[in-house]
């Protein structure tokens, strides 16, 4: 059968049908059993039909019903045309084709000025090409003169923006991250670690989780042991709660590691001595003798030392880390004096305590805590004191009793 044939037929006056030669007839039928055109459309909307594309940066390109074979049968009110030439139309067009094409680009993280800010997104050019032809044979059955593709979803769009909140609260948390601070003491030298240093070991993936890279900071920790190790011999004679004899200790990489990644997810500003391991005989704080107090933040516990011999020891709770400042500082110091019943006074806070200990000014210090119940574990985490150590009464009496001012106090995670 041919087309002309087809077209007087009664099957054609009562179906949708696709011929053979690749015409698409492109309306439906009316409830009166014949076709109809869509809105007003008549044969006059389809005499030098062009639809008009408004693309991105006030691009337009035109399609011309001329160049598809966009046909209007008078007869049976129907408007068809070629396929197979419209989609190489659409091929054709620049935004299909483009010769610069510039992708969608999520918004992102940059590290500029010692801190973290947002970069915009990047909208780009590229079209899904399927729906835009899907949008194209719909605007030309409707008889439309434009398609805005903006407007039509047409481009492929980033998927997370600027002004999300997912990356508000992310920026949030990786400005905690680079506020950190901490500076650690050897032997009369310094290695600093900030955000300049902590964004090499962070990331960022595609949903806004941030990670931290544990191989990267034990990458840092383990050159950090090497050159302290290298350049400054044995470092610090701690006991380590072991028997109390001048051992020397080196950084203890795995516990360090942990230790440095926990003081960034708490943006924590402290200065501190590593994390040590008991090593060969040799010392850096040699002077430091038999006679000592040893606080060790990460076990959270306390051993005191005199003439060798253990006195006493416990868990305690150091300073708070989830609160900026309120770390206790590491380093080794002198216990400056002691004193019995008198009352720690600080800006929000008044501390009645039996036995206080001072070792940075009258400031840091040891002493009792008869408010808290519980000792040792994570407390020190989000519910730690305001610097001090925080004893048990009975240990904090035990050390009372036994120590002299001028006595060493260890302090190290």
């Amino acid at each position: 059968m041919t087309y002309e044939s087809f077209k007087s037929s009664k099957i054609f006056k009562s179906l949708m049908i696709f011929s053979c030669t690749l015409f698409i007839v492109c309306f439906a039928l009316t409830s009166k059993g014949t076709i109809a055109l869509a809105k007003t459309l008549d044969s006059t909307n389809f005499e030098d039909y062009t639809l008009t594309l408004e693309e991105r940066g006030d691009y337009k390109e035109k399609l011309v019903g001329s160049d598809f074979n966009l046909k209007f049968d008078e007869e049976n009110k129907v408007a068809y045309f070629n396929e197979n030439l419209l989609k190489e139309c659409v091929n054709n067009l620049n935004c299909v084709n483009q010769k610069v094409l510039i992708k969608a680009q999520n918004a992102r993280f940059e590290y500029e000025n010692n801190k973290y800010v947002i970069v915009k997104e990047v909208q780009g050019n590229e079209v899904v090409k399927d729906y835009l032809y899907e949008k194209i044979v719909n605007a030309i059955k409707n008889g439309d003169k434009t398609l805005n593709l903006e407007e039509e979803g047409c481009y492929i769009l980033p998927t997370l923006t600027s002004d999300s909140e997912s990356m508000k609260s992310t920026l949030a948390l990786l400005n905690k991250y680079a506020s950190t601070k901490i500076t650690y003491n050897f032997a009369g030298k310094t290695k600093y670690v900030d955000g300049s240093v902590i964004k090499d070991w962070i990331s960022v993936d595609g949903n806004n989780n941030v990670t931290i890279n544990e191989s990267r900071v034990k990458g840092f920790v383990d050159y950090m042991a090497y050159i302290y190790s290298t350049e400054l011999g044995k470092t610090i004679v701690v006991s380590g709660g072991s028997n109390g004899n001048n051992n020397s200790w080196s950084i203890d990489s795995a516990a360090e590691t942990k230790a440095l990644i926990d003081h960034i997810k708490y943006g924590e500003v402290l200065s501190k001595h590593p994390a040590y391991k008991q090593n060969a005989s040799g010392s850096y704080f040699s002077n430091v003798g038999n006679t000592f107090v040893e606080v060790d933040i990460t076990k959270q516990h306390i051993w005191y030392y005199k003439n060798g011999y253990l006195v006493t020891q416990g868990d305690i709770v150091t300073g708070n880390l989830s609160v900026s400042g309120c770390a206790t500082p590491t380093g080794v110091y002198s216990l400056n004096f002691k004193q019995r019943d008198t009352k720690l006074i600080g800006q929000d806070y008044e501390s009645p305590v039996s036995y206080w200990m001072p070792f940075i000014g009258n400031s840091i210090g040891l002493h009792d805590a008869s408010w808290r119940w519980q000792f040792g574990g994570e407390i020190y985490k989000t519910n730690g004191s305001h610097g001090c150590v925080n004893l048990p009464y009975n240990v904090a009496q035990t050390i009372y009793d036994n120590i002299s001012p001028g006595t060493k106090i260890l302090v190290h995670y």
